[in-house]
């Protein structure tokens, strides 16, 4: 393909001239389309795919404290091993109460509460969004106190692990197809008509019992008594219970729960009271917040984060990752059937290594003079197909990032905005340094250093492979324009740093087939 490139141009062509730009789709054959301009010179525009090198590498001590979600539970998967998660959390006095609560008399007057409220459960609301697994057989776990409440100056992660102290309930289970009936307006929306009708719709909060019903926990009896008197304070809390530790059983293996800490995870007392003429009784409930409450502010919410672990298959090749020197360990496609992996909250990335990347740097070396380079980047695109039905039991992931990485597969880093941050392949249009941003913040803030990823979205749900553009940066990586050394290879994960989410959404990758495609001008 002969196009027209002026002098002037010819001789200032940087690494922004992406105004030649061409579809994955294709074009016309290049000798098809030329058009000979007066005060032009003719450039050759081709395009090429460069083969990329999969593996499966597995990145440890990913961002879990104070996420949108908290995992819990455990489950197996043939290829990939087993994930255990198990959740750590404080406890926080609300900064206003609830709706349904009301308060013991003793911590706030209220009338027609009798001065000795009785005990009736005590319990751990934590409404939940997805099963992971098979959601028939019911939640078991382990619940033990904390020995000392999690430090508000100290970070968690994936890898973190707390001392735990007391054990305050054993193999304690809550449904995951729970139902429940709820009357629902049969016009939602109208704002007259007053109709409705019962319906019967999922019960997705998990409910473990740790006080009543057979169960009796004298902590619990302890700190309902707290809760009556004058002296109930954050400090008189922490210094009774200290926190609490939330593991699955040993035995339990089928199914984890992605638990919504912004719905109201909490620990709830249940109890009983005369009412005020002395003719019967009356219930009540108070609450003491577990998570992001929709009561209390991010910044004054209580620490919580979950703990991931992986046990992999043994015999496999990938049980080459397990352990702090599997993190440097990469298994080959060749080894696992030609299939790549990346998941969410367990920590699984495809690592790719393009060595395109260094031929085109080559090939765009200026002439000795000085001179213009030898060739100007019109268009990259990574194309990466997934393998069909590869994915039975998770989620597919919808959107990855690029990590640039070196040999031993740690994220290169840089300093943005006085902010040391793990550096990853932008979106296209901004500066591939991050230079000029005002925000690192995650994908909420607009203009943020995440908010500008290059996102792989998938392309579709029937023919899936992911796309994304990354030009920018392929023109900064071939004119040596990154600011810092060159990555050794990229990990593509749909896990990114500092969003506040946690999921263990997977996808698996047809690790021979992913491309590199650039569309590029022979100038000379």
């Amino acid at each position: 393909m002969n196009w027209p490139i002026s002098a002037y141009r010819l001789a200032s062509v940087s690494l922004v001239s992406a105004t030649l730009l061409f579809t994955a789709a294709g074009c016309e054959d290049a000798s098809n389309l030329g058009v000979e301009l007066p005060g032009t010179t003719a450039a050759n525009t081709d395009y090429r795919d460069f083969d990329v090198t999969a593996s499966t590498v597995l990145r440890d001590s990913l961002d879990t404290q104070k996420s949108s979600q908290i995992l819990l539970g455990r489950v197996r998967d043939n290829v990939l091993g087993t994930t255990t998660a198990s959740a750590y959390l404080n406890l926080k006095i609300a900064q206003a109460l609830p709706a349904r609560d009301t308060v013991p008399s003793g911590v706030r007057q209220v009338t027609g509460v009798d001065a000795n409220p009785q005990l009736d459960s005590l319990v751990i609301e934590a409404p939940f969004e997805t099963v992971y697994g098979s959601a028939t057989a019911p939640l078991r776990v382990n619940i033990y106190q904390l020995a000392q409440p999690l430090d508000e100056r100290q970070v968690y992660n994936s890898s973190s692990s707390v001392v735990t102290g007391a054990e305050l309930g054993l193999n304690v289970s809550a449904r995951l197809n729970g139902v429940k009936k709820e009357w629902q307006r049969t016009n939602p929306t109208s704002a007259t008509d007053k109709d409705s009708v019962l319906v019967t719709t999922p019960d997705k909060v998990v409910r473990l019992k740790l006080h009543g019903g057979g169960r009796t926990l004298p902590l619990a009896n302890d700190v309902f008594a707290l809760l009556k008197g004058t002296n109930f304070t954050q400090a008189s809390l922490n210094a009774l219970w200290k926190g609490i530790a939330i593991q699955p059983t040993s035995d339990f293996n089928t199914a984890v729960a992605s638990i919504l800490p912004g719905g109201g995870t909490r620990v709830v007392f249940h109890y009983h009271y005369t009412n005020k003429k002395n003719t019967g009784t009356l219930k009540g409930r108070y609450s003491l917040a577990l998570g992001l409450t929709g009561f209390q502010s991010f910044g004054n919410a209580p620490r919580f984060f979950t703990q991931i672990t992986n046990e992999l298959p043994t015999g496999s090749p990938l049980s080459r990752l397990a352990g702090t020197a599997g993190a440097a360990q990469s298994v080959p496609a060749a080894e696992t059937d030609g299939k790549v992996y990346m998941q969410g909250g367990n920590g699984f990335g495809a690592k790719l290594e393009i060595p395109g990347l260094n031929e085109l740097r080559t090939l765009a070396q200026p002439t000795t003079d000085g001179g213009s380079p030898a060739i100007a980047i019109n268009r990259a695109e990574l194309l990466i197909p997934v393998s069909p039905f590869a994915n039975l039991l998770f989620p597919q992931a919808t959107s990855a990032y690029l990590y640039e990485v070196n040999a031993s597969n740690q994220a290169l880093q840089r300093t943005v905005l006085n902010t040391r941050i793990e550096r990853m392949v932008l979106r296209d249009g901004v500066n591939p340094t991050g230079a000029g941003l005002t925000s690192i913040g995650d994908d909420q803030y607009s203009g943020g250093y995440y908010q500008n990823t290059a996102k792989a979205t998938l392309n579709n749900p029937l023919n899936t492979f992911y796309s994304t553009s990354i030009t920018s940066y392929v023109q900064a990586y071939v004119y040596d324009r990154l600011n810092g050394p060159s990555p050794a290879a990229f990990v593509f994960s749909p896990f990114l740093r500092n969003s506040f989410t946690l999921d263990l959404n997977r996808a698996v990758l047809d690790g021979t087939n992913i491309k590199l495609r650039v569309y590029y001008s022979k100038l000379r």
